[in-house]
């Protein structure tokens, strides 16, 4: 799509006056009758040709609109080319499928309005415009998936938007009895590699001195028969973006195509490190998400654009790491309940994560559920819980707990129904090499970690009364913070410690760390503070419900920031304005479903 400045360099001094008089009503109507800058007059006529800002800014000089000291300002201003203007190429409506670590940005969302934004959407639609696939953002009819937070990275987020094809605009196709049709966008190949015989529009090229070879080479009649095959976006893309953010696959998709409401199901997976989690027990944890329930007390209510709290988990499971001896092939495996014993040779650094399906999710609904499970995990909390939390009637107001860590959690999968990503060798051969690397590079450092923690254990001794004096000094801070609580926590009773078994009364720091594990509970880990106490989720405070919440902005006053008067907007466009019956809105899913493509 051209610019104005393009315009410019192709309109020298020489005008013919033509008859425009539509495009001068347009301006009227517009109110802009006596500009002061020509690149306006032309944007408010929607002018998208060179011959047609020839044709315009002819009418606008004979009529005295602009002058031709403000024509020549914009041809002195315009970045002058060394060929003539390029033919404008066809645009596709294309879905991206990336990843990303998210780690190093603010979340997946541009803050547009903030000059110190760093989120993945800045640095790809950065990317888009450096590679010319778009002019800009507002025009491309961008939308995405699923909207991860800061710290969360994702393996399979997906985006579509439209972007500029290796088709010029006016190619013809051969059809039947040699009759050539104008090409349409299905017409354009579904991946890169497919190629196709077509006439486009050969490009211009100066010939100074030769007007007459200028001018034909300008006949948009001029066709030239060519093999032309579709860019590579993932690996065009892939050329400018950081390793951080890599593009995996595209394919083109229908018009009615949209990333967010196309999508069929999202899985994440949160990572963990087993330690001594009881897995038997957060997996019966998962069991009770799975169905639909209202998860107002398991997430961070966003008022001003939810009302509706209910979601549908497909499926919840936890699924561990094989130990290094079975996992040729298949390095993870479902945890399976069952009654027998695990072997508990190294399962304390067993790499774990839990998976969950759903159609969509709420703010932070993620991180609330793992906050729950390892609370589950660690037996600070039945499992049962899961189901006190659902009833909305007994418990409207969310207990005050944490948002488990964002770092581990992988937005892994967005599936649609009718969508099939195409990939080629060579981007999937350099994003797996890429992988690799940093693969390795964690991989290596997590075992120089093991191996200090490993070396302690077998180098270093310490003194039995020493570790007699530890376990007194959790005893006393844990009764001092109990103590704080006595309606909950029962007095502490005093405690006799065994001796540790040992005549000359030293001992390794592994032998001494079993006997303090024995005695508190407690091993050495990345958790925070020494010693905490866990008050039940039933007996803690709550957080202001649904209905209070939106009282509150409904009817507290302005604190004089204009933040109440925002919220109160939004809530009354997104909850009012725009909230639509049960039959409009499964007509609408059903429809988008149907949406999709094939890169294949």
């Amino acid at each position: 799509m051209k610019t104005f400045s393009s315009f410019c360099n192709t309109l020298n001094d020489c005008f013919t006056v033509r008859n425009l008089s539509s495009h001068t009503t347009a301006m009227t109507k517009t109110g802009e009758s006596h500009p002061t800058d020509v690149a306006t007059v032309l944007k408010n006529l929607g002018v998208r040709s060179p011959s047609k800002a020839i044709n315009v800014l002819e009418t606008l000089l004979e009529q005295n609109i602009v002058t031709p000291s403000q024509v020549k300002d914009a041809v002195r201003a315009a970045p002058k080319q060394k060929n003539a203007t390029p033919i404008p190429y066809m645009t596709r409506h294309i879905a991206l499928r990336f990843h990303y670590d998210g780690s190093t940005y603010n979340g997946l969302a541009q803050n547009i309005n903030s000059p110190t934004d760093n989120s993945v959407e800045k640095v790809l639609i950065a990317a888009m415009k450096k590679t010319c696939l778009i002019e800009s953002r507002d025009t491309c009819g961008y939308s995405r998936s699923g909207r991860t937070d800061k710290g969360v990275s994702a393996f399979g987020q997906v985006i579509a938007l439209r972007v500029r094809s290796a088709f010029p605009i006016g190619t013809l196709l051969e059809g039947e009895e040699n009759e050539k049709t104008l090409m349409q966008e299905v017409d354009l190949p579904k991946n890169h590699l497919e190629t196709i015989k077509c006439w486009a529009p050969a490009k211009p090229m100066k010939k100074k001195g030769n007007a007459a070879a200028d001018k034909d080479s300008e006949d948009p009649q001029n066709l030239a028969e060519k093999i032309l095959k579709e860019r590579d976006f993932a690996q065009m893309l892939n050329n400018i973006l950081p390793h951080s953010i890599r593009v995996v696959g595209w394919s083109p998709v229908t018009d009615g195509f949209s990333a967010r409401f196309s999508t069929k199901s999202r899985t994440y997976r949160y990572f963990f490190v087993r330690r001594h989690l009881d897995l038997d027990a957060m997996a019966k944890g998962m069991q009770y998400m799975v169905g639909k329930h209202d998860f107002r007390n398991l997430c961070k209510m966003n008022c001003e654009e939810v009302d509706n709290f209910m979601r549908i988990v497909n499926y919840g499971k936890i699924v561990k790491a094989k130990p290094l001896s079975e996992s040729t092939g298949v390095q993870y495996e479902d945890h399976v309940v069952s009654d027998d014993a695990e072997d508990s040779s190294d399962l304390y650094r067993q790499v774990c994560y839990f998976e969950i399906q759903g159609q969509a999710f709420l703010w932070h609904q993620i991180r609330c559920i793992a906050s729950l499970l390892f609370m589950i995990g660690k037996k600070l909390e039945k499992a049962e819980v899961v189901n006190q939390l659902f009833d909305i009637e007994s418990n409207p107001g969310k207990p005050c707990y944490p948002f488990a860590a964002d770092l581990p959690l992988v937005l892994h999968k967005c599936d649609y129904h009718n969508v099939r990503f195409g990939h080629s060798v060579q981007n999937l051969w350099k994003t797996s090499c890429d992988l690799e690397s940093k693969w390795e590079a964690q991989v290596l450092a997590a075992e120089q970690l093991k191996n200090g923690v490993a070396s302690l254990g077998d180098e270093t001794e310490v003194h039995k009364d020493d570790v007699i004096e530890f376990v007194k000094s959790i005893f006393i801070e844990r009764a001092r913070k109990q103590n704080r609580r006595r309606d909950i926590f029962e007095d502490d009773q005093d405690r006799n410690l065994p001796e540790p078994f040992n005549d000359q009364g030293i001992m390794k720091w592994t032998v001494a760390l079993d006997y303090i594990f024995k005695h508190t509970g407690l091993s050495p880990t990345g958790d925070g503070p020494m010693v905490q106490v866990h008050v039940p989720l039933m007996k803690r405070g709550r957080g202001t419900t649904y209905e209070e919440k939106v009282n509150a902005i409904l009817t507290d006053p302005d604190d004089g920031k204009g933040t109440k008067k925002r919220k109160r907007n939004a809530y009354e466009s997104n909850i009012k304005t725009k909230k639509v019956s049960k039959e409009e809105c499964k007509a609408f899913y059903t429809h988008m479903a149907t949406q999709g493509g094939s890169g294949l």
